[in-house]
């Protein structure tokens, strides 16, 4: 991409520059969010010795990919670039492209989220990047320099089985709370600027239900729903080595009986349902959703961006979150780790960091000098700058991933939707889920 379009106004007559994501691909999270939706956008076939890119997700990111080709193919137009997208777990994930190495057609780079880095590295099918590192060192420091420094070490530490560098870490995604400020306003609800604490929500639930609206919702995605009420109360499902599960805790049971109290008491709405909060919302049916930076784009596409401020998730006394990101890697068997590794000092850029969030971002990009502009937060509702803050403010804790990852968040959610459904008090469920989780560490 070049350095003009940083300056550009919004990619088209009559639509905001977060409203351009429905237009590129629907309500799809943009190719740098874990957790992702894709498809494949070019074949192999079509672009023979290309370079191919892998990552998890489904049909609805044809256009951000080929918007993203085509930025670095105006620096490049030597490289051909394939994506193709693979559904399912991250265990499913990584077994079919260990599969597709074996066949005979490995891919060039595997973008895999915190959930999966781990799982992967410790696949041995990872070329490690140290002489790549070593070799373009100055561009590498610039962009370690630019973005914190725990994206770096965390990436190290939790995703690395040894010694060397396998991953390049990208954009990531903590979680706040979107809050509806007029509907809050004429239930006589405060919105703190730093969030509500958890003395305060079941007076704020029952304000805001005479109003015929529920305050908030209760589900039970890992990163999304359990781990938000667990590390905003002081503990997480693993310990941070990732070796004990404290699923437990006196301090998660306390989480999980908060959680059941508002769906008991009719301020959030069931659990386990498919409802769309921002929809709600906009309904004027739910004061509060809470979301990574895809809830910016949620609050273009439901028309609320003026109404909305964000805050963080409700706490107990410690403002905790936690993160995921993103890291980029190039496979051992891969035949083009030059032209891939070009690739992703371009993915590093700013200019990459830039036009994906003028693009309508669905991840705070890892470069502050992006995070902070308004590239990112230019028409964004007031408060978004509290997903930079997560880091930067060091309350952030990782997504616990260790290599059984994707088993140990199933047995989490399971657990958590029985406790929050009420089909089992939280000490007894969260203790039969703690012995599920050991045999998996």
């Amino acid at each position: 991409m070049n350095a003009s379009h940083a300056g550009k106004g919004p990619p088209g007559p009559g639509l905001t520059r977060r409203r351009m994501l429905g237009v590129l691909g629907g309500a799809a999270l943009l190719p740098f969010a874990g957790g992702l939706a894709g498809c494949t956008t070019r074949s192999r076939s079509d672009l023979p010795g290309g370079v191919d890119f892998v990552y998890l997700g489904d049909i609805n990111q044809r256009a951000q990919f080929e918007a993203l080709f085509a930025e670095f193919n105006e620096q490049h137009p030597e490289i051909a670039l394939a994506a193709s997208g693979k559904s399912g777990s991250w265990a499913q994930f990584v077994y079919a492209v260990a599969t597709q190495i074996a066949g005979g057609q490995p891919p060039d780079i595997v973008q895999i989220a915190t959930e999966g880095q781990r799982l992967f590295a410790s696949k041995g099918v990872l070329a490690p990047l140290d002489d790549l590192i070593a070799t373009d060192r100055a561009e590498v420091d610039e962009y370690y320099g630019d973005i914190h420094d725990k994206l770096r070490t965390w990436t190290q530490r939790y995703g690395s089985p040894d010694e060397h560098t396998y991953y390049i870490p990208g954009g990531y995604n903590p979680i706040v709370q979107f809050c509806h400020t007029e509907l809050l306003d004429r239930a006589g609800v405060e919105v703190p600027d730093d969030g509500w604490h958890w003395d305060d929500l079941m007076a704020a639930g029952r304000k805001v239900k005479a109003q015929g609206a529920f305050l908030m919702t209760v589900q039970n995605g890992y990163w999304h729903d359990v781990l938000p009420w667990l590390t905003n109360n002081g503990t997480s499902s693993l310990d941070a080595d990732w070796r004990e599960a404290t699923i437990n805790s006196p301090e998660a049971v306390e989480a999980a009986e908060m959680a059941r109290a508002l769906v008991k008491a009719g301020y959030a709405p069931d659990p386990g349902g498919s409802y769309d909060p921002p929809t709600l919302m906009q309904q004027g049916r739910l004061a509060s959703f809470h979301d990574g930076a895809f809830g910016i784009v949620n609050a273009d596409r439901i028309g609320l961006t003026d109404k909305i401020q964000v805050v963080n998730f409700p706490n107990n006394g410690v403002h905790g979150t936690p993160v995921g990101w993103d890291a980029w890697d190039i496979t051992a068997e891969s035949q083009h780790g030059e032209d891939a590794w070009t690739f992703i000092k371009y993915l590093m850029s700013r200019d990459a960091g830039e036009f994906y969030a003028q693009t309508g971002g669905t991840i705070v990009p890892a470069r502050r000098s992006v995070a902070r502009s308004d590239a990112f937060l230019g028409g964004a509702p007031r408060g978004s700058e509290r997903l930079v803050n997560a880091l930067e403010l060091e309350y952030a804790t990782p997504v616990p991933s260790p290599e059984r990852g994707p088993e140990i968040q199933d047995a989490v959610e399971e657990g958590w939707l029985q406790v929050v459904s009420g089909y089992s008090d939280a000490r007894s469920q969260l203790n039969r889920t703690y012995d599920k989780i050991g045999p998996l560490l």
